[in-house]
């Protein structure tokens, strides 16, 4: 049963206790605002703050948070007082710390007896208005969003001496963990770190029953509803609490286990503006299913650090690995293998189809993997990757296994971390000198887990600990039918749905429009106590194609007094939409503007505004105070430097550039120039070049750097970046034609040749100019069979059609390794299956078959229970090494003894007899 792998994953992420949240993939956002600055300075800069001879103007005296908590999100009302001990009049500013699931529906500025409301605006109407007023010596707010994170604030010209109430409404979904919880985070971050008087105050209003509520850090009281069924409770402080708050504060969660998706519905009338909105929320349980029952599609991607500084144990033990993962995978996975340095190198094009062919192909490819590569170029390969549309039927998981560290790597977990609904990342950390935060913030950026591998002497095992999560039971490739109870024009977001993957809690919402034929239907559907039916479906762990019911009960179900699920349907949407302009350079800012003016939210095109006539125009300089912490400029060169390895020779001559790929100069050639990375000119160019500096609210310099970083990766997938003249182009042809005629000179081997003579020639004709071009690979291309391409220099191979045959069942000679479990898994298929031809060559009898097996063409199904027995009889202390291997075994036997008509038991019974034999 999953039970165990359960366990496995629980320990993996730290368990599931209440002090283990950390650990949770929502509080990623949070450990990273740890790293990024101290507690002092972050709890300084939080609120309402100033500096004046390094003296607070604006102090904290109350702080009130209300909040309503459901199903799946919280919208919580924040009031905070401030005293104003400023002299004259001061632009100040308004910082909060905002979760990436989280949004801020409506603010109000309270000073001098008025209550102001802000308003959302067009972003450059609102910068527009506010520099304005500034200018007329009226005051202004202005709030944004900016891209680390954060919720700013600007006040502009407040009076000196006046008081300020700041109200903030945030909407957001709850964080989840493992175990079904759902936790609602106040970071300590997000208050000052003197005292204050707080008051605490939440009401859970829940669809099904409750099974437990604790508070980590905070002294609360729990009451539940009364007649409620334990689906309602208020929590509220223990006591009155004036020392402010010193540490998170951790609300946990426990519902009922319920193992089918849950619909909520929310209802907003007025006019002509009418509309229903959704929320489902689904928290699957995988427990009832066997480890060898898992049959599901996936992309499996492995990324292994060839830099320098590998050689020795490390790269040894990580070929092994690699040659004991690639046999764990199974005929409905896909799969590809890079080897990166200062220049990156893949087995394939793109990820292939699981078979005899490619096993052998990537086999021939993991026996030569080597430390030549150089330095440590991350950012390419996972440019390579990511760049490639991701496939809802093949959920995309990457393993990187590396010992080095990058600079700019921030850059790069903020650009993995785009990709987190199509990719799952999965880190391995080799020696005490690996950058752990590069480690840690990569699989955490895309809901994966990490692991730290101190020495490499139990390499394998911790390897594979990673790949047994990936292998856990999941849902997939999900869909929703609206149009099976006949709703029309209804706005999913998000449009794509994440696999759902053990342990996690699918969170879909909707608006649908009111217009007359859903009107018609829901009316119907109120009048006959008849609920709404839709259907959810998706690739369930065996295969098998899952299909779930969700009732939606307008009737039972309706809530009116809020408008949290519309908020936060808009807020995805509006994600979806900003997403949409990013891959597809798409113009939705009139959509998007639409949404946020609606919905008061802000957004990449709106922003909140708010101006008001002073009564005494303020004549007095305004005091500037600006408490956003702007992030470093990019070092001169702008370069992802490698700091991983160092070897000298053809990679070492590139370590200072990101690799260029090219497209083939010619229809005819028969395998594209791809890949292997640049960022052409745009990327070596990026430098911290001063900025003026601006009276008027201006973007941070966090924009500017991924503007560029942005610039970088579009230049990557035009064309891999070629942004070079005519006459270039023609000089790298040069370069092309020599590769191409060492192509055809070396036939199907992949090129061992130093490429310093070519950089040379290219250097002669510009020596400005950087070298761009791919290192030739230095690992030899396996052996093939004729119907395969000719290898490019970074893939090995082009792809082969999407459904590749497996080759023959011919069994080469193979050369033993010395290490017997090796050489078994080696001569495994892609099925699980071992041959007799194949096992007869390392000498172990297969003789004495049962009766019901006698017969040559069963042999094969005997022989293949033989080399399980064998397997786990000697090496039962590297059970975790080839665990899943022989479950791929057992599964290809047990379907061919249920093809025989043969009990149930029988595949025990003969494993039972085959170890006897052993």
């Amino acid at each position: 049963m999953f039970s165990s792998i359960t366990s496995k994953l629980s320990a993996i992420s730290g368990g599931s206790s209440k002090n283990d949240y950390k650990e949770a993939n929502y509080y990623n956002y949070f450990r990273i605002l740890e790293k990024k600055q101290t507690e002092e300075i972050a709890r300084k800069r939080c609120g309402l703050y100033s500096l004046k001879n390094h003296n607070n103007v604006f102090v904290l005296k109350e702080f009130s948070i209300e909040t309503e908590i459901n199903d799946c999100s919280s919208t919580s009302i924040w009031t905070q007082s401030y005293s104003n001990d400023s002299n004259t009049p001061v632009e100040a500013k308004y910082q909060l710390p905002l979760h990436p699931t989280s949004v801020v529906s409506n603010f109000q500025i309270e000073y001098q007896g008025k209550v102001i409301q802000g308003k959302i605006k067009e972003k450059e109407k609102a910068l527009e208005k506010y520099n304005d007023a500034i200018a007329s010596g009226g005051q202004a707010f202005m709030a944004t969003k900016s891209d680390d994170g954060y919720f700013n604030l600007t006040l502009g010209n407040l009076p000196p001496k006046e008081n300020v109430k700041v109200r903030v409404v945030i909407s957001s979904e709850l964080g989840t963990h493992t175990d079904g919880q759902l936790h609602y985070c106040l970071h300590r971050y997000m208050f000052p770190s003197y005292a204050f008087n707080f008051n605490y105050n939440v009401v859970l209003k829940f669809s099904i029953p409750i099974k437990s509520i604790d508070c980590d850090g905070f002294d609360v009281n729990v009451n539940y509803k009364e007649n409620s069924s334990k689906k309602e409770a208020k929590i509220t402080s223990k006591s009155q609490h004036t020392s402010g708050v010193k540490k998170n504060i951790i609300l946990i969660i426990q519902p009922v286990e319920l193992n089918e998706p849950k619909s909520m519905i929310e209802y907003i009338g007025g006019g002509d503006d009418k509309s229903y909105a959704t929320a489902i929320n689904f928290y699957p349980s995988f427990k009832n299913v066997n480890p060898d029952e898992v049959y599901q599609k996936s992309e499996f991607i492995f990324l292994i650090d060839c830099s320098g500084s590998m050689s020795g144990q490390s790269i040894n033990k990580a070929r092994r690995a690699m040659e004991i993962i690639i046999r764990s995978l199974n005929e409905q996975h896909k799969v590809n293998i890079y080897c990166f340095g200062s220049s990156f190198n893949k087995v394939f094009d793109k990820s292939r189809v699981y078979n005899d062919e490619t096993l052998e192909i990537a086999g021939s490819f993991v026996e030569k993997i080597s430390a030549n590569l150089g330095g440590t170029e991350l950012l390419p390969p996972m440019v390579d990757i990511l760049s490639s549309p991701n496939d809802p039927e093949y959920p995309r998981q990457v393993f990187i296994l590396t010992d080095g560290e990058i600079s700019e790597r921030d850059k790069l977990i903020d650009y993995v971390a785009k990709e987190a609904n199509t990719t799952r990342i999965f880190t391995y950390g080799i020696g005490a000198s690996v950058d752990q935060e590069l480690v840690i913030g990569l699989s955490k950026a895309c809901k994966g887990y990490y692991e730290m591998i101190k020495e490499t002497t139990n390499m394998e095992k911790q390897v594979m600990k990673l790949l047994n999560v990936a292998f856990e039971p999941m849902l997939s490739n999900i869909k929703l039918d609206w149009s099976s109870c006949g709703l029309v024009d209804v706005i999913q977001a998000p449009s794509h749905i994440r696999p759902l993957f053990n342990q996690e809690r699918m969170m879909i919402y909707s608006m649908i429009p009111s217009n007359q034929t859903n009107q018609d239907i829901i009316n119907a559907s109120i009048e006959t106590s008849k609920p709404l039916i839709i259907t959810l479906t998706g690739d369930g762990p065996k295969g098998n194609v899952l299909s779930f019911p969700i009732t939606l009960d307008f009737k039972n179900d309706l809530s009116t007094n809020s408008n949290q699920i519309h908020t936060l349907a808009a807020f995805k949407h509006i994600q979806d939409l900003e997403e949409s302009e990013r891959k597809e350079k798409k113009d939705n800012k009139d959509k998007i503007v639409e949404l946020g003016k609606k919905y008061g939210l802000v957004s990449k095109h709106t922003s909140y505004i708010v101006t008001a006539d002073s009564d005494n125009v303020t004549e007095e300089t305004m005091k500037t105070v600006d408490i956003m912490n702007q992030s470093p400029p990019i070092r001169p060169g702008g370069r992802i430097v490698s700091r991983g390895g160092g070897r000298s020779g053809a990679s070492g001559a590139l370590s200072s550039s990101i690799l260029s790929r090219k497209r083939s100069s010619s229809p005819s050639t028969a395998t594209k120039r791809s890949s292997s990375s640049s960022f052409s000119s745009s990327y070596l160019s990026l430098s911290s070049s001063s900025q003026k500096k601006k009276k008027e609210v201006s973007r941070s310099d966090d924009d500017d750097d991924d503007e560029k970083i942005e610039n970088c990766v579009e230049s990557y997938e035009s064309d891999g970046g070629d942004q070079s003249s005519e006459q270039d182009e023609e000089e790298e042809d040069d370069c092309d034609d020599f590769h191409e005629d060492l192509d055809e000179d070396l036939g199907a081997t992949a090129m061992d040749v130093d490429k310093k003579e070519c950089e040379k020639e290219c250097k002669k004709k510009d020596s400005s100019k950087v070298d761009l071009k791919v290192k030739p690979s230095k690992v030899p291309l396996p052996s093939r069979s004729p119907s395969v391409s000719k290898p490019t220099t970074t893939s090995l191979l082009s792809p082969s059609p999407k459904s590749a045959p497996s080759a023959p069942s011919q069994q080469k000679s193979v050369k033993s390794t010395g290490d017997l479990l090796i050489d078994l898994l080696k001569i495994q298929k892609s099925n699980g299956s071992w041959t007799k031809s194949s096992i007869d060559q390392l000498k172990i009898p297969t003789d004495k078959a049962p009766a019901e097996l006698s017969t040559t063409e069963l042999n094969d199904i005997w022989v293949t229970i033989i080399v399980i027995a064998k397997i786990v009889k000697f090496f039962s202390s590297e059970k975790a090494q080839y665990e899943l291997a022989i479950q791929k075994s057992t599964r290809w036997v047990k379907l061919q003894l249920s093809k025989l008509n043969l009990p149930e038991n029988t595949f025990d019974k003969f494993l039972s007899n085959a170890k006897s034999l052993v």
